[in-house]
């Protein structure tokens, strides 16, 4: 059987999501467990990718997925909006650790080789760039997004000399006092945002970041917009003075 690792990411992100209060929450698909594991998987395109082929195994994947009866609560694409390690990834959302290991197991002893015969030709999964975090969804969205389509942004952040943790705490209360300010003004929106924990370990080549926000908007206007009246405050220079975050953005389409 082969043995699927969690390996050390190279490919570093922080997105941000919050809610009005500073409750910590975990978002799930209603009637499920809440998420405590999402899951990045690298995946490139091969000699006959195309959006037919791809939406095609995303039927197939699924259907695989629903006769094994896993614990997954969901599962999204992301494709990079600039330079990227991987042509796409695949994330999966999981109640537990031991959901997703089950899952894994099962996958890897039963269907992974029709799953590789269905693929190919068409895109190639990156078992040596497998990630799992620990999402804490800090603030939620005041309009739910009705699509299927959506943007995030991934900052992985590490604090300046001098600064830490009480620095973040502190611009999360700003940054939320900024939303709270913005929805009174212009009415609510899809924006929300996620810390991630790493559930892996970091190399003294490639150490983990401090800190990974996850921020998520419902469309690219709506991103545009939120950084357009971010840029007119004092945050950007705030968040600059205790931390330096490297950004990746993505537009997403949820899957399952």
């Amino acid at each position: 059987m082969k043995k699927l690792t969690l390996s050390l990411i190279t490919l570093i992100l922080v997105g941000a999501c919050s809610s009005s209060s500073n409750e910590e929450l975990s978002v799930s698909r209603e009637g499920s467990p809440p998420n405590q594991v999402v899951e990045y998987v690298w995946h490139y395109k091969d000699i006959n990718f195309s959006e037919e082929n791809l939406n095609m195994l995303i039927d197939e994947w699924n259907s695989m997925i629903d006769s094994r009866d896993y614990e997954m609560n969901g599962a999204n694409i992301l494709f990079p909006r600039g330079e990227s390690a991987a042509d796409f990834i695949w994330v999966m959302l999981w109640p537990s650790m031991e959901a997703r290991d089950a899952a894994w197991d099962d996958w890897m002893n039963n269907l992974d080789e029709d799953w590789q015969n269905l693929i190919n030709g068409i895109m190639k999964v990156d078992f040596d760039n497998v990630y799992a975090f620990k999402p804490t969804v800090k603030r939620t969205a005041s309009v739910p997004n009705q699509s299927s389509y959506f943007e995030n942004e991934f900052n992985f952040c590490n604090f300046n000399e001098g600064y830490g943790v009480s620095d973040l705490q502190q611009f999360e209360s700003n940054f939320n006092t900024f939303l709270d300010e913005t929805e009174l003004n212009d009415g609510p929106d899809g924006y929300w945002y996620v810390m991630l924990e790493p559930y892996f370990e970091g190399t003294e080549e490639n150490p983990l970041a401090d800190y990974v926000w996850l921020s998520l908007w419902t469309d690219i206007d709506e991103k545009n917009r939120g950084y357009a009246n971010y840029a007119n405050t004092s945050l950007p220079t705030e968040g600059d003075t205790f931390s330096t975050c490297e950004r990746y953005s993505f537009s997403g389409r949820a899957i399952r």
